[in-house]
């Protein structure tokens, strides 16, 4: 046995606004030539920034351990303070570069 309302709900509205298209009928479509654009510029984008993340980590890490280096043979203590700066500014960039913190350009 069917219901009365599972046979409406089948059947096509015979009310002329709610079969109306809202575009007044014509096929919603897309710009493929843009849609290429767009994508392109997304995955460029991407690339860019992974190639800039690695780089800007080597950076950090290369600062780092110079800091490091320069903090642990210094023989004064103007060498080592000038170590310990150089590693936290190593530091600094690695964390800001993967964003543990945020840029310097965002604190003012």
């Amino acid at each position: 046995m069917v219901s009365t309302t599972d046979e409406q709900s089948d059947r096509p509205s015979r009310d002329p606004e709610e079969t109306a298209e809202p575009d007044g009928g014509e096929e919603i479509g897309f710009d493929e030539a843009a849609l290429h654009g767009v994508v392109r510029d997304a995955v460029e984008d991407a690339i860019l920034g992974v190639i800039g993340t690695v780089l800007l980590t080597g950076v950090a890490l290369v600062v780092t351990w110079t800091g490091i280096m320069l903090a642990t043979q210094s023989v004064s203590v103007a060498g080592t303070g000038l170590g310990i700066v150089v590693t936290a500014f190593g530091l600094y960039v690695g964390a800001a570069t993967l964003g543990v913190v945020p840029p310097a350009r965002e604190w003012f």
